[in-house]
């Protein structure tokens, strides 16, 4: 049970959350009408695409690829964090470092370079991979269901996040120039063989991550995506399905459950209501801050007037506190696990660097 409450902290919270807006909002013919079923879905969907690329070795090739064609640290460093930002846009921020910082901390122990840069290599990894995400209606969780919650379509999606993703990557960029000049070689033989790719799972995989695509816009109806999905699973790949967090599919209910009730009751729509449509960035920024920024887009969104607040202020928002953002916690965990890791400094770094680039955001937030 200990071991179950430390490695599913996040479930166990919003359980705790629903279990106790349930006092005042008891259960209900009215509770299944609370979860979107059509993100739940779509999360589903997507949890296959990445578990599916996963083993088709699609990932591993890259990384291989990555290290073999840098040369040196610094380049291998630019594209790593490169890759993060992109791979991001359409496996999802958390999909993103899964991947690639155990890729990271393999190479640069390996290469034995000193602790800080491997730490501000990590928190920059971390933090393209949280702003790249924004870029996609499928890179962060949130934004499906604010697309679905809103009825956002493609073009007011892109035109209200597109110029806080070019500044993404420019303060990226800006960071990877700063803090990761290490120029010392690499080792040409480390790998002498590219990771095996098998293509055509690579094709099938790639081709539900474009049905994906299609069904968040709503060009394809999500249920014949899922179910397509499904039974291709089902019948060909049941390996996948076994490996899908349904965990984080379960904690997507228990926040609906908890958004639900919290709307009902008379006092928190009072509450909430007036700050959500005078300043819904700044105040799904903050609220991020203390319960992530997946739960707040599900809390925040019934209280605002439109899509466009709530979907720029969760992400931006995923910056700032280790739990801003889910997908930190992934990279604060690989850390933490290693030898002779300095934690204290990578929490430093890590909340100077958020802090920052999340204050020159929501400064663009004001202009914009």
């Amino acid at each position: 049970m200990i071991s179950f409450l430390k490695r599913e902290t996040v479930f166990c919270i919003a359980m705790l959350a629903a279990l106790v807006s349930a006092l005042f909002n008891p259960p209900s013919a009215e509770w299944a009408g609370y979860p979107d079923y059509r993100t739940l879905a779509l999360l589903f969907c997507l949890m296959g695409v990445s578990e599916g690329l996963k083993a088709s070795g699609m990932f591993a090739y890259v990384g291989d690829r990555l290290e073999r064609g840098s040369g040196n640290v610094r380049r291998l460093s630019f594209l790593l964090v490169a890759i993060v930002f992109l791979s991001s846009m359409f496996f999802t921020n958390d999909v993103a470092l899964l991947m690639f910082v155990p890729f990271t901390l393999l190479i640069m122990d390996r290469e034995k370079m000193d602790e800080g840069y491997i730490i501000r290599l990590v928190v920059i990894e971390t933090i393209a991979a949280n702003l790249g995400s924004m870029t996609t209606p499928v890179g962060n969780p949130q934004n499906i269901y604010i697309c679905s919650f809103f009825d956002m379509d493609a073009s007011s999606f892109f035109s209200t996040i597109l110029p806080y993703s070019a500044a993404s990557a420019v303060l990226v960029a800006m960071c990877c120039l700063l803090f990761l000049s290490h120029s010392r070689a690499l080792d040409k033989d480390a790998h002498e063989e590219d990771t095996p790719v098998d293509r055509r799972r690579t094709g099938v995989y790639l081709t539900f991550l474009l049905l994906a695509l299609l069904a968040v816009f709503k060009v394809l109806d999500w249920r014949i995506l899922f179910f397509a999905e499904l039974a291709y699973l089902v019948i060909f790949d049941r390996r996948i399905l076994a490996s899908i967090d349904y965990i984080l599919l379960l904690t997507f209910v228990c926040f609906f459950v908890f958004s639900g009730n919290m709307k009902s009751i008379p006092a928190v729509s009072a509450v909430l209501t007036g700050p959500m449509q005078a300043h819904p960035i700044a105040v799904s920024a903050l609220v991020s801050q203390v319960i992530s920024n997946v739960p707040a887009a599900i809390l925040l969104s019934p209280f605002s007037s439109g899509p466009e607040g709530v979907l720029v202020g969760t992400d931006i928002g995923g910056l700032g506190t280790p739990v801003a953002s889910l997908a930190s916690l992934i990279s604060l965990k690989f850390y933490f696990s290693r030898k002779g890791g300095a934690k204290g400094r990578y929490l430093m770094v890590f909340t100077l660097l958020n802090f920052a680039l999340l204050a020159i955001l929501a400064a663009l937030s004001i202009v914009l």
